[in-house]
């Protein structure tokens, strides 16, 4: 009878210590509730803006991106164009012109977004680049596309995309620049034919 009695007692205690690290000692704290503010921080609404009217290709305030000595094309960055969008988007929109080997101008109004975490929580937004525009230089105008999306910013993207991972590199590693004078001094440290090789970034 003892004996049934010190085993029930063992079987208890065993139980209840197992519940006590369960709530308390497992990685995730399943206690925790985020507050609204913190919420907030990470939660991403796209805001709505007009495309800016279709640069002159030629004009002053483009940017020589450089890429690698294998890029076939020349891809410009309209310097004027750079904008940080509110609270609670955040992105950074920006004109590309990727002029082909031939010399034929290829305009596009986009934005690139930086996650705030390096691990996404919940529904936190990755980082993503969006085309919001196609220029039509015959006609001066944009064309928008029916189905824009967020691309995710990735593995897939870093080999098929090297240039809008330069922009990446430029805009996002080390957080974001609070403005956008901030925006062009990263772009002429980062992405210029004689940046610095791109290291862990600190500005």
């Amino acid at each position: 009878m003892r004996r049934a009695i010190l085993l029930i007692l063992a079987l208890t205690a065993g139980t209840s210590l197992a519940t006590s690290f369960s709530q308390k000692d497992t990685p995730i704290n399943t206690r925790y509730r985020e507050t609204p503010e913190e919420t907030a921080t990470r939660e991403f609404k796209e805001h709505t803006a007009e495309l800016p009217p279709l640069p002159d290709t030629h004009s002053d305030g483009w940017f020589d991106i450089y890429v690698d000595e294998n890029y076939g094309k020349q891809p410009k960055i309209l310097l004027d164009s750079l904008q940080i969008m509110p609270a609670p988007d955040g992105s950074i929109r920006y004109i590309l012109n990727i002029r082909s080997d031939k010399g034929y101008d290829n305009l596009t109004a986009e934005g690139i977004f930086c996650a705030r975490f390096s691990i996404r929580f919940g529904n936190g937004k990755p980082s993503s680049y969006k085309v919001f525009g196609y220029g039509d230089t015959v006609n001066r105008r944009w064309i928008q596309p029916r189905n824009a999306e967020w691309k995710p910013i990735g593995g897939t993207l870093s080999r098929n995309d090297a240039l809008r991972t330069v922009l990446y590199q430029a805009f996002c590693e080390g957080g974001v620049p609070a403005d956008t004078k901030g925006l062009v001094q990263r772009l002429k440290e980062r992405a210029g034919r004689y940046a610095p090789s791109i290291k862990p970034h600190n500005k």
